[in-house]
């Protein structure tokens, strides 16, 4: 397993290429989030590491920041095994899915939904505080270039 880490966040990689289909992944992927103090996330993905090297979790990362959370990738036909290893693993209560392209599909859900991007918002605002949170959003909205 392999590790990337930029300003916002670290991946937790399988070694080679990447094993799902990019149309495929595009109507069937998603993560599941799990938010949590940033002690306990880094616990979590560090426990993690073991499944995405033997490809049973496609990939993950966590948030570089106290609170954190961290997004565990999966096909939606392996979402329940995904959520068994996580709670195996000791993922507290604050957990929602969450399709990463096929938004029709988050929309059908609308409070796991409102849930999944309000526990976003309030990571992001408790990390960086809310001048911080709106440099950054300045930052990603303008690509560095603000």
């Amino acid at each position: 397993m392999r590790r990337h880490k930029d300003r916002l966040w670290t991946w937790l990689l399988a070694e080679g290429p990447p094993r799902i289909d990019e149309q495929e992944w595009a109507r069937r992927g998603g993560k599941w989030i799990v938010f949590d103090k940033a002690e306990r996330i880094l616990d979590l993905a560090e426990k993690l590491a073991p499944f995405v090297d033997s490809g049973e979790v496609v990939s993950a990362k966590y948030w570089n920041g106290d609170p954190s959370a961290v997004c565990v990738y999966s096909l939606d036909r392996d979402r329940e095994k995904t959520w068994g290893i996580l709670r195996r693993l000791g993922a507290g209560d604050s957990i929602v899915w969450e399709y990463d392209f096929a938004w029709d599909k988050n929309i059908r859900e609308p409070l796991e939904f409102l849930f999944s991007w309000s526990s976003k918002f309030r990571t992001i605002v408790q990390s960086y505080g809310v001048f911080g949170t709106l440099r950054l959003i300045r930052e990603v909205l303008t690509g560095g270039k603000g």
